[in-house]
């Protein structure tokens, strides 16, 4: 051992900045995504397209309240989505030259059991049929409907052929025929040897089903981004987009069960003037030019200072025009929960910074963070802790990142302060040992940790409640 021995450490890591993560979506050709922090190479790639003109109005809003600029995007491309036709299902039935192997009677009733799901009565002419183009033709102009679709037959030759009225799916169709002289199946006839073969058809699909689609591919292959943007503006589209956006945060069920949270959160324009949005995680702009791409000119401008919350209210983008509305379209647009330019006395500014379903725009993207925030201290805890004991010690450490993550969105103005003593509005219950049930020992799962907090949410105020669940290690 040596007699002198020195060691130094700082006390301080480097700790990433934390950026907006923001998704341009291009639907003017594949690209795969990629992620920009030079405007000039964005718009090298993307020459002409209008995904480079959002970037463009994006980055350049110098006159932000914030102290930096949005210099950062990912971008993807991909096909322009169209409507697309879908197929009829189709049951094909050859006969050849297998007949029953019990003669068939004239004037008699008999039954076809098809794909093992449906039964269909033929009926015999005054002479019996002697071959199987015979047999095929009893079939002619027959019908069935299962699960809600219609099937009609149509013969040639020895060939029978069932086709669904509509353009759908089907399943649950054997590839089997099998004829009975009763309706109840038991008196099996012999048929054997026929060839039946099962064409699965497919439902027409919109422009707007095909782009969520899109999207939910992307996702398979990068799901690590939060915003989107679009350049699609057509109002089935972004209904879509809404709808898809709110449906990204999973249920408390889902998460128990095993799914990750990536929620997403989707900002779009329209031109349309009677446009309504109802849908959380989305926000819509009017604006009368849809190549001012209003939408990215917000996001430029107020996006820098996230995770800080603020008012989306009131903010004035650069180079975004004044819709020129009347009193009573500026009124229903409000009414449809529409973001739009206005002014006021002579005062320009963004109105009036809600989503679809009337929450504020701050108050969602803070509750999202004390999430994400609550989650990423949950596991650095984990990791590097080589044990966490299953006791009222165990349960505090773990209950640690939940407080952090709370006084952090507390210093980001998240959560509300008390004016007397300037502390977070919040409230957090940790369970005891003594709390847990003899399953959730066995399960080295913690009791639930309770936590509700105040949001500052600017004038007005808002309460989010969450529920921690952990299973801790063995």
């Amino acid at each position: 051992m040596k007699d002198i021995q020195v060691f130094t450490a700082l006390d301080a890591k480097t700790v990433a900045a934390e950026k907006l993560d923001i998704l341009l979506l291009s639907t003017e050709g594949a690209a795969d995504m990629a992620t920009y922090n030079d405007l000039e190479k964005l718009k090298a790639a993307f020459p002409g397209k209008k995904v480079a003109a959002m970037a463009d109005k994006m980055f350049n809003q110098d006159n932000t309240l914030a102290d930096t600029l949005i210099r950062k995007v990912r971008v993807a491309g991909i096909e322009n989505p169209q409507n697309v036709g879908g197929t009829a299902s189709r049951i094909e039935i050859a006969f050849d030259e297998n007949m029953p192997t019990e003669t068939l009677e004239a004037s008699t009733a008999y039954y076809a059991k098809i794909g093992g799901k449906v039964v269909v009565e033929i009926t015999t002419g005054e002479e019996a049929p002697a071959d199987c183009a015979g047999l095929a033709k009893l079939f002619a102009g027959t019908s069935f409907e299962e699960d809600g679709v219609e099937f009609t037959a149509a013969v040639d030759d020895n060939t029978v052929t069932y086709t669904s009225t509509t353009r759908t799916a089907v399943s649950g169709y054997a590839e089997s025929i099998s004829l009975y002289k009763d309706a109840d199946c038991f008196e099996d006839m012999g048929l054997s040897g026929a060839v039946v073969s099962v064409s699965v058809g497919k439902a027409d699909t919109t422009k707007a089903e095909n782009l969520i689609a899109a999207i939910e591919d992307l996702r398979d292959h990068n799901d690590d981004w939060y915003f989107i943007l679009t350049d699609v503006t057509d109002p089935a589209c972004v209904t879509a987009l809404c709808k898809w956006a709110e449906s990204t945060e999973p249920t408390e069920a889902a998460l128990g069960a095993g799914v990750e949270d990536h929620r997403k959160f989707y900002f779009g324009q329209t031109n349309d003037k009677e446009y309504v949005n109802e849908y959380g995680r989305s926000v819509v702009t009017y604006a009368d030019n849809l190549a001012e791409w209003v939408d990215a000119a917000w996001v430029g401008s107020v996006g820098p200072f996230w995770p800080e919350s603020v008012t989306w209210k009131w903010k004035v983008p650069d180079n975004v025009s004044v819709a020129d509305l009347r009193d009573s379209e500026r009124d229903l647009l409000e009414e449809n929960r529409v973001n739009f330019m206005t002014a006021e006395y002579k005062h320009e500014y963004m109105k009036n910074g809600i989503c679809g379903d009337g929450n504020f725009i701050d108050n969602v993207l803070g509750a999202d963070y004390i999430t994400h925030q609550i989650r990423e201290n949950l596991y650095e805890i984990f990791i590097a802790n080589k044990k966490i004991a299953y006791t009222d010690d165990g349960f505090a450490l773990v209950a640690a990142g939940v407080f952090a993550a709370l006084n952090r969105a507390v210093e980001l103005h998240i959560i509300a302060t008390d004016p007397e003593d300037d502390t977070g509005v919040y409230t957090v219950v940790i369970p005891k040992r003594a709390d847990a049930t003899d399953e959730q020992a066995r399960n080295r799962q913690m009791p639930d940790i309770k936590w509700s907090a105040q949001l500052e949410g600017a004038v007005h105020s808002v309460k989010v409640n969450g529920t921690l669940r952990v299973t801790l290690n063995g």
